[in-house]
């Protein structure tokens, strides 16, 4: 694997999760690429707006970060139905 770097970063609302398995299958397949890594840390401003938050690293050279953007946010609609989340770049 060579060097991933940050790429994406999100939150989800409290109540909802994701697998690290299940995140890592949907940014490999939205980056088309198995060289990515996830992560995910507890986020607690204040009890009503406490979740976690979720960092994705990939590949340096993706050909279309619009492409990969847009992949991705599909795929957490999908897995996430009931969930808020805000998905930002780095």
């Amino acid at each position: 694997m060579t060097r991933a770097i940050p790429l994406f970063h999100f939150r989800l609302t409290s109540g909802h999760s994701i697998s690290h398995a299940t995140l890592l299958k949907l940014w490999s397949a939205a980056c088309a690429s198995e060289d990515v890594n996830v992560s995910r840390t507890e986020f607690k401003a204040s009890s009503a707006q406490a979740g976690h938050i979720y960092s994705l690293h990939g590949p340096s050279r993706i050909a279309d970060t619009h492409v990969v953007e847009e992949r991705l946010r599909q795929s957490l609609l999908s897995a996430l139905p009931k969930a808020t989340f805000v998905l930002l770049r780095y």
